[in-house]
């Protein structure tokens, strides 16, 4: 990584106001900030009682209109069910009332996708596609003006939205784009050149948010529309394994104007653009995996116990419960995990970048191996296309690479999250230079570290839960105290350290799905017996994921990976 792309980063990541750091962010130190997470964000009883009564509809719409088999058959999404969705109102749930929306919750929002995941993936993706990333930024980020002119058609369904980032030399490396947008004063427009590709809805929607350079090589957002000379779609529906029902396009900008109006935020802020709308997005994502894997669950459980082999039903052998069980445990993680990061942004905190890539990354990986656990259970039968598991097997693909790949999400949230700490610990570095001067500086990181050396108290009332609650403060404190250890080890470099950043982030991952679970867990006692078992289950499951991660981080087989692929490829690095 060189210095220039260094400085990209500080600027996406952490340019502007100082955010009060975010409870992901303080797990790195070792110090648990429960208030953000406990106890379990639920809404007013006036809220959930809408929310309910609105997702009746919603499901009632799903099950007689929605028919995932024929969608992903005919590579298509029926007019009329994109229409009934607008009508219903899915399409504008977050958007507020004043602009033709439904002023919803993220939670109410999330658990409508849910249900339409349940039963199609490509239609949860193009309300993904519509509403988390599409519209978002305009809702974010637009003037009044622009949000007047074109919220209210794309809430009612009238009008769809698209974000366009990706291109032929851009995907994860969002400021690796090549769009270019020229300033004409002349006439106040900006003309953008380039070419978009693998944009959802790219073809269809009315509204683009399109991602481009100006001259000072900064990256600014614009509100595009196709009627703009120059628009040109070249390819509208690229054949795709999986989510084949959603439109993905590719469409190129020759000299397009669009006008100095229909820049969306601060010119030269497109990349803190892009980052906030994805983070959104991450979070509907562990809503779709949800869906899918609790359908998948339910239909693993009913044929365990109605399958016969060898004179006795499948779910009497051990190897099918733990498979079972392991599901079982890992579905509540992600629910409990998803509406934990929703309830975040209900709760207008302000920082969620690390949780939501956690639960991406998390609830893509969660949902692959339940649906290869459904199949195994399932044996020869899943294997046909009478069951839809081999179409959510390639719907379900697309979780780990769309939006981020995993890979490069678990460097981000290893690297994001190790940043404070590396940054406090250079400022104390520098201070000892002049301790007297510097004495508040110094004060205040010992300070941080005492805290970081006791075992964070986990507020459970239950003492159903005193184990696993005493377990995850260890885990916090081990991983603060490895945190440190390596930086002081390895310092910048770490950066570049990629297979530590994957053992950083499945660690931090761990403890932030640990931690939902234990508080939705604490906060529902009417609830707490039925779901215990497997709380518990997955907290077991991710303090050994735990240990092994941390165990690692300085004993590990990486220079062996390493020679040997530099020998198979041929590439040293």
């Amino acid at each position: 990584m060189d210095e220039q792309q260094r400085r990209q980063i500080e600027e996406l990541l952490f340019a502007g106001p100082k955010k009060k750091s975010s409870f992901a962010k303080m797990l790195y130190f070792g110090i648990l900030d429960d208030s953000q997470i406990f106890p379990y964000p639920y809404l007013s009883q006036d809220q959930e009682k809408r929310t309910q009564e609105y997702l009746q509809k919603v499901q009632k719409f799903v099950d007689s209109s929605i028919d995932g088999a024929l969608i992903d058959r005919e590579q298509n999404i029926p007019e009329s069910v994109i229409k009934g969705l607008g009508q219903v109102g899915v399409l504008g749930m977050t958007i507020p009332t004043e602009y033709g929306g439904q002023g919803m919750s993220q939670k109410a929002y999330c658990q409508a996708v849910e249900a339409i995941a349940r039963r199609c993936g490509s239609t949860a993706l193009f309300v993904n596609a519509h509403q988390s990333i599409g519209l978002k930024a305009l809702l974010l980020f637009g003037t009044e003006e622009q949000k007047k002119r074109w919220l209210k058609p794309l809430a009612n369904g009238d009008a769809l939205a698209a974000f366009a980032l990706t291109e032929p030399n851009a995907g994860s490396d969002a400021s690796g784009i090549e769009t270019r947008a020229v300033y004409d004063p002349a006439k106040k427009v900006y003309r953008l050149t380039g070419r978009k590709q693998w944009i959802t809805n790219g073809a269809i929607a009315q509204v683009l948010t399109v991602m481009a350079k100006t001259e000072d090589n900064k990256i600014t957002a614009f509100l595009v529309t196709p009627d703009m000379p120059g628009f040109k779609v070249v390819s509208p529906a690229l054949e795709k394994v999986g989510m084949r029902g959603s439109k993905t396009a590719i469409f190129d900008l020759d000299n397009v104007e669009v006008p100095e109006a229909n820049i969306l935020g601060p010119k030269g802020g497109g990349l803190r653009v892009c980052l906030t709308v994805l983070d959104y997005g991450r979070t509907t994502f562990g809503a779709t995996c949800v869906g899918a894997g609790k359908y998948l669950l339910e239909r693993a459980i009913e044929h365990a116990r109605t399958r016969h082999q060898f004179q006795r039903p499948l779910a009497s052998f051990a190897l099918v419960k733990r498979k079972i069980a392991t599901m079982a445990a890992l579905v509540y993680a992600m629910d409990a995990t998803t509406y934990m990061t929703a309830g975040l942004v209900d709760n207008d905190v302000e920082d969620f970048m690390l949780e939501a890539a956690m639960l991406k990354v998390f609830t893509s990986d969660a949902l692959w191996q339940i649906l290869y656990e459904t199949m195994q259970i399932f044996g020869g039968r899943s294997f046909f296309t009478d069951e839809p598991f081999e179409r959510m097997m390639r719907d379900a693909r697309l979780n780990m690479i769309g939006e981020g790949s995993n890979e490069v999400m678990r460097a981000f949230i290893g690297a994001v999250g190790m940043r404070d700490v590396g940054v406090q610990m250079k400022g104390v570095a520098d201070a000892l230079k002049d301790p007297f001067r510097q004495y508040d500086s110094i004060w205040r990181f010992t300070k941080q570290r005492f805290m970081g050396l006791r075992v964070p108290h986990i507020p459970v009332k239950s003492p159903l839960l005193e184990q696993e609650a005493h377990q995850l403060g260890r885990a916090i404190r081990s991983f603060g105290y490895h945190i440190t250890k390596l930086l002081t080890y390895h310092r910048e470099e770490i950066l570049e350290k990629q297979l530590l950043l994957d053992r950083v982030a499945n660690t931090a991952m761990a403890i932030y799905t640990t931690a939902s679970v234990l508080s939705k867990l604490d906060a529902d006692p009417a609830r707490l017996n039925q779901d215990l078992a497997k709380g518990k289950l997955f907290c077991q499951l991710a303090d050994v994921a735990i240990k092994q991660n941390l165990g690692t981080l300085f004993h590990n087989q990486d220079q062996a990976y390493e020679s040997l692929a530099n020998q198979l490829t041929g590439i040293h690095t």
